[in-house]
């Protein structure tokens, strides 16, 4: 009982870091004009989470001390291990779907693209990219947070929720010369990420109406890849001015266990709607 409380409490804190991590990210805007060197991009292909995660941000367990977000942890873990396996029959893979939709919109603009695999010992953008293909001008490296459905509270709607991290790293210099945090669906308002809004009709009442309506639900989740490629496609677009990051000054996009305690911060609830959970 005790090892599985404690994973528990890991999976809360693991969650709950990525959020902060993703908050901390420093923003790099793309000016094209600057970067006329890079015409040959490699995309390597997209880490994303095998579980799709349903989460309910404002748990009443999560009032309640240890205890209490035992239980919290306890319920959000279950409801996502319900849910991806009531998903596994339709073979949804958020990351390869990813990586083929930006591959066609980057080389819609004018990029010459290749997709490559790389090993990830964790998952999160590599820390290093020397040793990668040696052709490409820029690598763009990205993670899928996280993909599933959230809810504010007991009270509220689950919506369809997407997090993807981009950046643009120039093969020669390593420099950063495009980074950003692009959410679909759920708002996680204390963060900077760009938000784009799901269709309402991806809104359900409560966990039983998710579960009971797996093709609206994945149809959800799936529309949202192309409207976050559209927005990484839409930014390697444009010639504003920017200064490109050195990789030694970005932020790792996964927090520690250590930052946890103020992910509530990160986290703020959206206005709830009168619905049972």
């Amino acid at each position: 009982m005790r090892i599985a409380r404690n994973s528990l409490v890991v999976l809360a804190i693991v969650v709950l870091a990525q959020l902060v991590g993703c908050a901390n990210v420093p923003k790099q805007a793309y000016n094209r004009a600057a970067n006329q060197d890079i015409k040959k991009i490699a995309i390597l292909k997209t880490q994303a989470s095998n579980e799709l995660l349903v989460q309910n941000w404002g748990h009443p367990g999560l009032g309640f001390g240890l205890i209490g977000g035992l239980v919290a942890a306890a319920d959000m873990q279950s409801k996502t291990t319900n849910f991806t396996a009531k998903l596994k029959p339709y073979n949804f893979d958020p990351a390869q779907e990813f990586t083929s939709a930006l591959a066609e919109e980057l080389r819609a603009g004018g990029y010459e693209v290749k997709v490559i695999e790389v090993a990830r010992p964790k998952p999160a953008m590599l820390e290093s990219y020397d040793a990668l293909d040696p052709e490409p001008d820029a690598y763009v490296d990205s993670v899928l947070n996280w993909s599933g459905y959230f809810t504010a509270s007991a009270v509220a709607n689950y919506q369809p929720a997407m997090h993807a991290l981009v950046r643009v790293v120039k093969r020669r210099t390593k420099e950063i010369a495009y980074q950003e945090l692009i959410n679909y669906g759920y708002e996680m308002r204390g963060g900077k990420s760009v938000n784009i809004s799901a269709d309402g009709k991806y809104s359900f009442g409560n966990f039983d109406a998710l579960m009971a309506s797996p093709d609206l639900a994945l149809e959800g989740m799936r529309n949202g890849i192309p409207l976050l490629v559209k927005q990484v496609g839409r930014d390697l677009m444009q010639d504003e001015p920017a200064k490109p990051l050195a990789v030694s000054d970005d932020a790792k996009p996964l927090a520690t266990a250590g930052h946890a305690e103020s992910a509530q911060a990160v986290a703020q609830p959206q206005e709830a709607a009168l619905k049972p959970q």
